[in-house]
Protein backbone atom coordinates (compact mmCIF):
# COMPACT_ATOMS: atom_id res chain seq x y z
CA UNK A 1 0.00 0.00 0.00
CA UNK A 2 1.30 3.40 -0.86
CA UNK A 3 1.91 5.51 2.18
CA UNK A 4 0.90 9.15 1.90
CA UNK A 5 3.43 11.47 3.38
CA UNK A 6 2.28 14.47 5.34
CA UNK A 7 3.77 16.97 7.74
CA UNK A 8 2.59 17.21 11.29
CA UNK A 9 3.36 19.57 14.07
CA UNK A 10 4.60 18.18 17.36
CA UNK A 11 4.30 20.74 20.14
CA UNK A 12 7.21 21.45 22.47
CA UNK A 13 6.75 20.93 26.19
CA UNK A 14 3.39 22.16 27.34
CA UNK A 15 2.09 23.29 23.93
CA UNK A 16 -0.93 21.38 22.73
CA UNK A 17 -2.20 23.62 19.93
CA UNK A 18 -5.01 26.01 19.11
CA UNK A 19 -5.91 29.35 17.69
CA UNK A 20 -9.28 30.28 16.37
CA UNK A 21 -12.51 29.77 18.17
CA UNK A 22 -14.97 26.88 17.89
CA UNK A 23 -17.81 27.16 15.37
CA UNK A 24 -15.74 29.07 12.89
CA UNK A 25 -12.46 27.09 13.13
CA UNK A 26 -10.42 30.12 12.26
CA UNK A 27 -7.01 28.73 11.68
CA UNK A 28 -6.88 25.02 12.40
CA UNK A 29 -7.15 25.20 16.16
CA UNK A 30 -9.69 25.87 18.85
CA UNK A 31 -9.64 28.01 21.95
CA UNK A 32 -12.03 28.45 24.86
CA UNK A 33 -15.41 29.94 24.09
CA UNK A 34 -15.44 33.69 24.58
CA UNK A 35 -18.10 36.37 24.32
CA UNK A 36 -18.41 38.28 21.07
CA UNK A 37 -16.42 41.48 20.67
CA UNK A 38 -18.57 44.55 21.19
CA UNK A 39 -18.34 47.69 19.08
CA UNK A 40 -17.60 50.23 21.80
CA UNK A 41 -14.24 51.96 21.47
CA UNK A 42 -13.81 53.17 25.05
CA UNK A 43 -12.09 51.12 27.72
CA UNK A 44 -13.48 50.84 31.23
CA UNK A 45 -12.15 53.15 33.97
CA UNK A 46 -10.26 50.17 35.41
CA UNK A 47 -8.16 49.70 32.27
CA UNK A 48 -4.46 50.47 32.95
CA UNK A 49 -2.77 53.06 30.74
CA UNK A 50 0.76 53.90 29.68
CA UNK A 51 2.33 57.32 30.34
CA UNK A 52 1.19 58.49 26.88
CA UNK A 53 -2.42 57.91 27.92
CA UNK A 54 -3.10 54.93 25.66
CA UNK A 55 -4.51 51.68 27.06
CA UNK A 56 -1.77 49.30 28.21
CA UNK A 57 -2.01 46.20 26.00
CA UNK A 58 1.14 44.60 27.42
CA UNK A 59 0.70 41.07 28.66
CA UNK A 60 -0.04 37.44 27.89
CA UNK A 61 -3.56 37.05 26.53
CA UNK A 62 -4.03 33.37 25.84
CA UNK A 63 -2.29 30.04 25.70
CA UNK A 64 -2.93 27.48 22.98
CA UNK A 65 -5.03 24.58 24.22
CA UNK A 66 -7.52 22.11 22.84
CA UNK A 67 -8.01 20.34 19.54
CA UNK A 68 -9.02 21.71 16.13
CA UNK A 69 -12.69 22.19 15.38
CA UNK A 70 -13.53 21.77 11.69
CA UNK A 71 -15.80 24.14 9.84
CA UNK A 72 -16.52 21.48 7.25
CA UNK A 73 -15.99 17.86 8.25
CA UNK A 74 -14.35 15.13 6.17
CA UNK A 75 -16.52 14.01 3.29
CA UNK A 76 -18.81 17.02 3.49
CA UNK A 77 -19.28 19.40 0.59
CA UNK A 78 -19.76 23.14 0.67
CA UNK A 79 -23.11 22.57 -1.04
CA UNK A 80 -23.26 26.20 -2.09
CA UNK A 81 -26.45 26.97 -3.98
CA UNK A 82 -26.25 29.11 -7.12
CA UNK A 83 -29.36 30.94 -8.26
CA UNK A 84 -30.13 31.46 -11.99
CA UNK A 85 -28.73 34.99 -11.62
CA UNK A 86 -25.36 33.50 -10.73
CA UNK A 87 -25.57 34.72 -7.13
CA UNK A 88 -24.86 32.32 -4.31
CA UNK A 89 -27.82 31.71 -2.06
CA UNK A 90 -26.18 29.57 0.60
CA UNK A 91 -22.75 29.51 2.26
CA UNK A 92 -21.28 27.55 5.13
CA UNK A 93 -21.83 29.52 8.33
CA UNK A 94 -18.84 31.69 9.19
CA UNK A 95 -16.98 30.95 5.96
CA UNK A 96 -15.74 33.68 3.56
CA UNK A 97 -18.18 34.32 0.71
CA UNK A 98 -16.38 33.56 -2.54
CA UNK A 99 -17.39 34.58 -6.02
CA UNK A 100 -19.45 31.78 -7.64
CA UNK A 101 -16.83 31.04 -10.28
CA UNK A 102 -14.21 30.40 -7.56
CA UNK A 103 -16.16 27.90 -5.47
CA UNK A 104 -14.84 24.97 -7.47
CA UNK A 105 -11.29 26.03 -6.57
CA UNK A 106 -12.21 26.29 -2.89
CA UNK A 107 -13.80 22.85 -3.00
CA UNK A 108 -10.76 21.37 -4.75
CA UNK A 109 -8.36 22.84 -2.17
CA UNK A 110 -10.62 21.61 0.62
CA UNK A 111 -10.49 18.06 -0.74
CA UNK A 112 -6.68 18.24 -1.14
CA UNK A 113 -5.96 19.84 2.24
CA UNK A 114 -3.04 17.53 3.08
CA UNK A 115 -1.20 18.52 -0.10
CA UNK A 116 -2.50 22.06 -0.57
CA UNK A 117 -2.64 23.64 2.89
CA UNK A 118 0.78 25.28 3.49
CA UNK A 119 0.56 24.74 7.24
CA UNK A 120 0.78 20.98 6.66
CA UNK A 121 4.31 21.70 5.42
CA UNK A 122 5.16 23.85 8.45
CA UNK A 123 4.38 27.03 6.54
CA UNK A 124 3.46 30.26 8.30
CA UNK A 125 -0.30 30.52 8.93
CA UNK A 126 -0.70 34.11 7.70
CA UNK A 127 -3.15 36.80 8.78
CA UNK A 128 -5.84 36.50 10.09
CA UNK A 129 -5.44 32.75 10.38
CA UNK A 130 -2.73 33.02 13.03
CA UNK A 131 -5.30 34.66 15.30
CA UNK A 132 -4.89 37.26 18.02
CA UNK A 133 -1.46 37.80 19.54
CA UNK A 134 -0.65 35.63 22.49
CA UNK A 135 1.65 38.22 24.00
CA UNK A 136 1.77 41.95 23.28
CA UNK A 137 4.79 44.17 23.92
CA UNK A 138 3.86 47.84 23.60
CA UNK A 139 5.67 51.17 23.47
CA UNK A 140 4.45 54.56 22.33
CA UNK A 141 5.91 54.09 18.84
CA UNK A 142 5.94 50.32 18.24
CA UNK A 143 3.82 47.34 19.20
CA UNK A 144 5.02 43.74 18.88
CA UNK A 145 2.75 40.68 18.60
CA UNK A 146 4.26 37.34 19.72
CA UNK A 147 2.91 33.87 18.88
CA UNK A 148 3.88 30.30 19.80
CA UNK A 149 2.05 28.83 16.85
CA UNK A 150 1.93 25.14 15.94
CA UNK A 151 4.09 25.95 12.92
CA UNK A 152 6.71 27.74 15.06
CA UNK A 153 7.32 30.98 16.94
CA UNK A 154 6.33 34.11 15.01
CA UNK A 155 6.39 37.82 15.68
CA UNK A 156 4.95 40.91 14.03
CA UNK A 157 6.47 44.37 14.53
CA UNK A 158 3.83 47.09 14.14
CA UNK A 159 5.03 50.70 13.90
CA UNK A 160 2.49 53.33 14.88
CA UNK A 161 1.23 56.22 12.77
CA UNK A 162 3.38 55.57 9.71
CA UNK A 163 2.48 54.70 6.10
CA UNK A 164 2.90 51.23 4.68
CA UNK A 165 6.28 50.44 3.21
CA UNK A 166 6.52 50.31 -0.57
CA UNK A 167 9.93 48.66 -0.94
CA UNK A 168 9.19 45.21 0.51
CA UNK A 169 8.21 41.86 -0.91
CA UNK A 170 4.93 40.22 -0.03
CA UNK A 171 5.08 37.74 2.86
CA UNK A 172 2.88 35.42 4.89
CA UNK A 173 2.19 37.99 7.61
CA UNK A 174 2.49 41.06 5.42
CA UNK A 175 3.24 44.64 6.40
CA UNK A 176 1.39 45.92 9.47
CA UNK A 177 0.97 49.52 10.62
CA UNK A 178 -1.05 50.69 13.60
CA UNK A 179 -3.04 53.67 14.77
CA UNK A 180 -5.36 54.49 17.64
CA UNK A 181 -9.06 55.17 17.18
CA UNK A 182 -10.13 56.23 20.64
CA UNK A 183 -9.05 53.36 22.88
CA UNK A 184 -9.01 50.82 20.04
CA UNK A 185 -5.77 49.76 18.37
CA UNK A 186 -6.38 49.42 14.63
CA UNK A 187 -3.80 47.36 12.71
CA UNK A 188 -3.87 47.61 8.91
CA UNK A 189 -2.17 44.69 7.12
CA UNK A 190 -1.14 44.72 3.45
CA UNK A 191 1.58 43.06 1.29
CA UNK A 192 0.25 39.59 2.11
CA UNK A 193 1.37 36.83 -0.22
CA UNK A 194 -1.20 34.45 -1.70
CA UNK A 195 0.30 31.19 -0.42
CA UNK A 196 -1.54 31.22 2.92
CA UNK A 197 -5.19 30.52 3.65
CA UNK A 198 -7.63 32.75 5.53
CA UNK A 199 -8.86 29.78 7.53
CA UNK A 200 -9.25 26.02 7.05
CA UNK A 201 -11.01 24.19 4.24
CA UNK A 202 -9.42 25.76 1.16
CA UNK A 203 -10.03 29.41 2.05
CA UNK A 204 -7.46 30.90 -0.33
CA UNK A 205 -6.99 34.60 -1.02
CA UNK A 206 -5.34 36.89 -3.57
CA UNK A 207 -2.42 39.30 -3.51
CA UNK A 208 -4.94 42.12 -3.14
CA UNK A 209 -5.92 41.03 0.38
CA UNK A 210 -6.05 43.66 3.11
CA UNK A 211 -6.79 42.77 6.73
CA UNK A 212 -7.90 45.21 9.42
CA UNK A 213 -7.54 44.04 13.01
CA UNK A 214 -9.14 45.89 15.93
CA UNK A 215 -7.91 45.34 19.48
CA UNK A 216 -9.24 46.93 22.64
CA UNK A 217 -8.52 46.33 26.31
CA UNK A 218 -11.38 46.58 28.79
CA UNK A 219 -10.14 46.01 32.32
CA UNK A 220 -8.30 42.69 32.18
CA UNK A 221 -9.98 41.52 28.97
CA UNK A 222 -8.68 41.94 25.42
CA UNK A 223 -11.26 42.31 22.65
CA UNK A 224 -10.07 41.14 19.21
CA UNK A 225 -11.72 41.18 15.79
CA UNK A 226 -10.52 41.18 12.19
CA UNK A 227 -12.02 41.95 8.79
CA UNK A 228 -10.64 40.66 5.48
CA UNK A 229 -11.02 42.74 2.33
CA UNK A 230 -10.30 40.91 -0.93
CA UNK A 231 -12.60 42.08 -3.73
CA UNK A 232 -10.68 39.96 -6.23
CA UNK A 233 -12.06 36.70 -4.80
CA UNK A 234 -14.72 37.60 -2.19
CA UNK A 235 -18.17 39.03 -2.84
CA UNK A 236 -18.01 41.01 0.40
CA UNK A 237 -15.56 41.66 3.27
CA UNK A 238 -15.26 38.72 5.64
CA UNK A 239 -15.49 39.52 9.34
CA UNK A 240 -13.79 37.03 11.63
CA UNK A 241 -15.80 36.13 14.71
CA UNK A 242 -14.67 38.36 17.56
CA UNK A 243 -13.20 37.07 20.79
CA UNK A 244 -12.64 38.31 24.30
CA UNK A 245 -9.39 37.05 25.87
CA UNK A 246 -8.60 37.30 29.60
CA UNK A 247 -5.23 38.53 30.84
CA UNK A 248 -3.12 35.56 31.89
CA UNK A 249 -0.38 35.50 34.50
CA UNK A 250 0.59 31.81 34.60
CA UNK A 251 1.82 31.19 31.04
CA UNK A 252 4.73 32.36 28.96
CA UNK A 253 5.70 32.07 25.30
CA UNK A 254 7.39 28.69 25.02
CA UNK A 255 9.93 27.07 22.75
CA UNK A 256 8.69 26.74 19.18
CA UNK A 257 7.12 23.44 18.23
CA UNK A 258 8.84 21.48 15.53
CA UNK A 259 7.61 19.65 12.44
CA UNK A 260 8.41 16.12 11.35
CA UNK A 261 7.04 13.85 8.65
CA UNK A 262 4.98 10.80 9.52
CA UNK A 263 2.98 8.25 7.57
CA UNK A 264 -0.71 8.95 7.19
CA UNK A 265 -1.52 5.58 8.76
CA UNK A 266 0.20 6.65 11.98
CA UNK A 267 -1.86 9.77 12.45
CA UNK A 268 -5.25 10.05 14.21
CA UNK A 269 -7.03 11.90 11.44
CA UNK A 270 -10.46 10.31 11.87
CA UNK A 271 -13.13 12.59 13.22
CA UNK A 272 -11.77 15.97 12.27
CA UNK A 273 -10.39 17.90 9.36
CA UNK A 274 -7.32 20.04 9.74
CA UNK A 275 -3.70 19.75 10.75
CA UNK A 276 -2.64 16.78 12.79
CA UNK A 277 -1.46 17.47 16.33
Amino acid sequence: MNMKRMTTVVAAAGIVGLCFAPVEAQRRRAEPTHAAVDTQSKASPGTPRLPDGQPDLNGMWYHRIGAPVPLIKPGESYDAKVAPTGQLTQYPVGFPKYKPELLAKVEDLHKRTIEADPTWSCGAPGVPRIGPPQRIVQTATTIVFLYDDLSGNFFRVIPMNVPHRTDIDVSAHGDSVGRWEGDTLVVDVTSLDDTTWLTDNGAFHSLQTRVVERIRRDGNNLHYEATVHDPEVLVEPWKVNGRVLPLMTNYEIEEAPHCRERDATELPIDGFHGNIR
